[in-house]
């Protein structure tokens, strides 16, 4: 008997599902293309270290007849990166793309392991011009979406890969500490400046407590925070604020947002919603992600937004779905 089972993670999108997919697809991408993003599409399957150094197992791999790790895409900005490294594209440039993207989740969590995603790269441009047209355009295309509660919660990379590097910590210290610092473990992050003592001890205890209204918790952190690098990172963050703040008047912060792709380098943002735990939109700033390809480093903003969780958001408020 042949199956008829769906692999895990993996769902059919039927009827008013299935067209209303398309046409969020659609209608971000046609924003996007009139705002001068240059539309690109790279392929589903990719050789594996164009997406890492080492294997995550949280990527699907298999091999293909020479014996070579091939990978479905996991995101689309490292192909992006492998394209300008390997390609005659001249910067600076905009690009704009949509396709689906496939992360393993665990089993039990009822996970989608399949997400369809658009988005933008905004490469080689002056960094502040960079950042706000890429989170101008984020709100854009959710106002295009038809989502009408959204909320933009920053952070800045370098503060804590600042904290990462000086404190030299190895494999298994590291990832505990980020675990820590995702889980808002106070006890943890506690014990961890006992064990770890650094001029960072008070940053680190005070992590889980730096989110909220934008303003306060930049006037926090600076009181917490003696390092000129990590100082220099919430000056950007409160210029970048107040330039889009016309937008965007009201933002949050969360300074213990650590990055949930390795190469971002600088500000990063998320956009979070109603009825649904996932962020909409996550970005920011990645300027070395070039150079794993052998090119020079550059300037370079993204973000990408899951189509199925707005999809779900629009849904649930519809349904009213609590």
């Amino acid at each position: 008997m042949k199956k008829t089972t769906l692999p895990v993670g993996m769902h059919d999108k039927l009827f008013k599902r299935a067209v209303s997919m398309y046409r969020l697809e659609r209608d971000i991408s046609d924003l996007l293309i009139n705002q001068q993003f240059t539309r690109i599409e790279t392929p589903t399957l990719e050789h594996a270290e164009v997406f890492g150094d080492e294997l995550n197992n949280t990527h699907y791999h298999l091999f293909d007849k020479s014996g070579d790790l091939l990978s479905l895409r996991p995101d689309i900005t490292s192909q992006v990166g492998r394209v300008i490294a390997s390609t005659q594209v001249t910067t600076p440039i905009k690009f704009s793309y949509s396709g689906k993207v496939f992360n393993y989740n665990e089993e039990m969590r009822g996970l989608i392991n399949e997400h369809t995603q658009a988005g933008v790269e905004i490469v080689g441009f002056p960094a502040d011009k960079a950042l706000k047209e890429a989170v101008l355009s984020a709100k854009s295309a959710l106002d295009v979406a038809g989502v009408k509660v959204y909320q933009f919660e920053f952070s800045h990379a370098g503060i804590l890969q600042t904290i990462f590097e000086e404190l030299q910590l190895d494999d298994r210290l590291l990832g505990d500490l980020e675990t820590a610092i995702i889980d808002k473990n106070i006890t943890g992050l506690n014990g961890f400046t006992k064990t770890h003592p650094s001029e960072f001890d008070r940053l680190i205890r005070e992590l889980p407590f730096l989110f909220g209204e934008s303003h306060e918790v930049l006037m926090k952190a600076r009181q917490l925070a003696n390092n000129k690098t990590i100082l220099k990172a919430l000056d950007d963050l409160e210029v970048m604020l107040g330039d889009i703040y016309r937008f965007l008047p009201q933002t949050t912060i969360d300074l213990a947002q650590v990055p949930s792709l390795p190469y971002y380098t600088g500000m990063m943002f998320k956009v979070f919603g109603e009825n649904v735990p996932d962020a909409f939109v996550s970005g920011g700033r990645y300027d070395k992600l070039f150079e794993r390809f052998g090119a020079k480093e550059l300037t370079a903003v993204g973000w990408a937004v899951d189509l199925d969780s707005i999809y779900r958001a629009i849904h649930n408020s519809l349904e009213g779905v609590k």
